[in-house]
């Protein structure tokens, strides 16, 4: 069996070139060949060993990185290092979704996620399509884990708070249903730009280096518990809009003071 390596085709838009850094030699040669066949990709280029691929990063313009966990130990975390490095996107590559959530895996600092049984070019094409425009690629039976872990968390541990303010917290349940940046703003009516400020402060206050780590501390610490808000007392809200519409001479007194 011989690798599949697709030198650039020409192309209206531009495509993307993918690099393939999977030990095993028959998970690695029909991915590429899967990959090839799409026409959003236009470069397919089959890794060796974490050293050779790395240089291939530092060397090459890829856009795609797609790793699993079956090289050398340490040998993926060293290749992400270098993709981060080089701003290029990654893949991991799972055999079944709990892997997702072992510790060793959850610490990856990847973009998204591809499901070895099952996958086929739709899957592929789809998860590429996802994140070329920002979002992160999540296997159905891998979100359908994760809800089922939501749905059992049960009430909040007695762990330390991560002091994180409501919007933060509206943002990181958002962040659990696999949510862009654009995808979350729209949900909170808020800018692109506030969206991403607050996904990032979640981060750094979860310690997390990406959202799929985040998910996976809130879930082991019960933030995203079901919490019971209770309205606001209406007689409030009618004083509050007296109080905003009522004119400032109304409000200070004819003397301009409280």
């Amino acid at each position: 069996m011989h690798d599949v390596s697709v030198s650039p085709r020409p192309s209206a838009t531009a495509g993307l070139a993918v690099l393939v850094a999977i030990e095993n030699e028959l998970t690695r040669c029909g991915l590429s060949q899967m990959l090839a066949d799409l026409p959003m990709v236009t470069t397919v280029q089959p890794g060796g060993d974490p050293l050779a691929t790395t240089r291939l990063l530092e060397t090459g313009d890829y856009q795609v990185l797609i790793v699993s966990a079956d090289g050398p130990p340490g040998g993926t975390d060293a290749v992400l290092a270098a993709a981060a490095r080089t701003g290029t996107s990654s893949l991991f590559l799972l055999r079944q979704p709990e892997d997702a959530l072992l510790p060793e895996v959850a610490a990856l600092s990847v973009d998204g996620f591809l499901l070895e049984p099952g996958l086929n070019r739709t899957v592929l094409a789809d998860s590429l399509h996802k994140l070329r425009h920002g979002e992160m690629p999540i296997p159905g039976s891998l979100a359908r884990r994760i809800l089922d872990e939501l749905r059992t968390a049960g009430k909040p541990r007695s762990d330390p708070p991560f002091m994180l303010t409501p919007r933060e917290r509206q943002a990181l349940k958002l962040l659990a249903e696999g949510l862009s940046n654009k995808q979350i703003a729209r949900r909170l009516g808020i800018s692109e730009h506030g969206a991403k400020r607050h996904v990032g402060n979640v981060l750094a206050k979860l310690n997390c280096p990406n959202r799929t780590v985040a998910v996976t501390v809130a879930l082991n610490h019960g933030l995203l518990a079901e919490e019971t808000v209770q309205p606001p007392d209406p007689a409030v809200v009618n004083l509050r809009r007296r109080i905003a519409s009522a004119p400032e001479q109304q409000q200070w007194g004819n003397g301009g003071r409280a």
